[in-house]
């Protein structure tokens, strides 16, 4: 008896490997099927014209999604499309640089649907034959992106990530005041030192109230040019910066450290700094204004086009 019930439970545990290495198989063949036919797909409806597919994977710090090029066949896999909230599983662009034509990978349907979610970085590069050229791409030293027609090139130790979706739609790099040095892997990216940049809309910076209050008693010495606001705390410093128009720019709001918010072409910038660094605030916005262009200025096809067909 103990015999027979040995060789049934032998019988079973290899139906049930059997099965096990079926259903594998069958995730594999899964997997292949769908990465073949998404490059396919991209290559018809590209035409011969440049193109390139990008995806969503989690991010480094577990925190949401990133999209990154796609660089091997296993990167659409189906397998490993795995989308969620504004990201879809794949992003294909085809065409020119200016306005390229935007598809998403429909996994329901297992094809390209055209429309994406938007605004959203664009982080592959076109080219004709693309999937021969990515798959040759080395690692770069620089983060490349263009998002809202704006095109930039950010070295790595930067810590650069694309801000989006959600009411700030631009880039945050991870850098101290007051001369926003690269700050390094030392901290997490939560301690660290955050500087942030916003695109505006309509020209009206973000995050700043509009009104310029009424009972601003006007600095001098190292501060003139900032206005600060009465407070019922003695301790508590609140500054606005006021352009000739009369116009809110800025704004500096210091307890134990200062959070500076400013406006200037079309950006909003947003960092911390010690209250100590308060009389260079001039010099602080000047030097983060001239990081920016930096990190623009590189990706020359830059703010007209958003995107290079190489």
């Amino acid at each position: 008896m103990g015999r027979y019930l040995t060789r049934r439970a032998a019988l079973r545990l290899a139906a049930l490997a059997m099965l096990l290495g079926l259903a594998r198989w069958g995730l594999l063949a899964y997997g292949d099927t769908t990465s073949r036919s998404l490059r396919t797909q991209a290559i018809e409806i590209a035409a011969g014209q440049p193109f390139c597919v990008q995806v969503a994977e989690d991010a480094s710090d577990g925190e949401g999604q990133v999209y990154v090029p796609v660089r091997m066949p296993d990167d659409t896999s189906g397998l490993h499309l795995a989308g969620r909230v504004a990201h879809h599983h794949a992003v294909l662009l085809v065409g020119d640089g200016v306005k390229p034509q935007r598809f998403h990978w429909s996994r329901m349907e297992q094809r390209f649907v055209e429309g994406t979610y938007g605004p959203f970085p664009v982080v592959c590069q076109p080219s004709r034959r693309y999937f021969d050229t990515a798959a040759n791409t080395r690692p770069d030293a620089s983060y490349r992106f263009s998002l809202m027609g704006r095109r930039f090139v950010i070295p790595r130790v930067y810590r650069p990530e694309a801000q989006w979706p959600g009411s700030l739609v631009g880039y945050s790099v991870l850098a101290a005041a007051p001369y926003f040095q690269p700050a390094g892997l030392a901290c997490s990216r939560r301690d660290c030192p955050t500087v942030s940049a916003a695109f505006e809309h309509d020209g009206k910076p973000f995050g700043m109230i509009r009104e310029v209050p009424a009972d601003l008693v006007e600095e001098g010495g190292a501060l003139r040019g900032l206005f600060r606001m009465r407070t019922r705390d003695a301790k508590d410093l609140h500054y606005i910066q006021v352009d000739e128009q009369g116009n809110r720019v800025g704004e500096i709001f210091c307890l134990r450290d200062c959070m500076h918010r400013f406006s200037r072409d079309g950006i909003t910038f947003g960092f911390r700094h010690a209250p100590g660094d308060l009389p260079a605030w001039r010099e602080m916005q000047d030097r983060l204004v001239a990081l920016h262009a930096r990190f623009e200025q590189e990706g020359s096809a830059g703010a007209t086009q958003g995107l290079r067909a190489q």
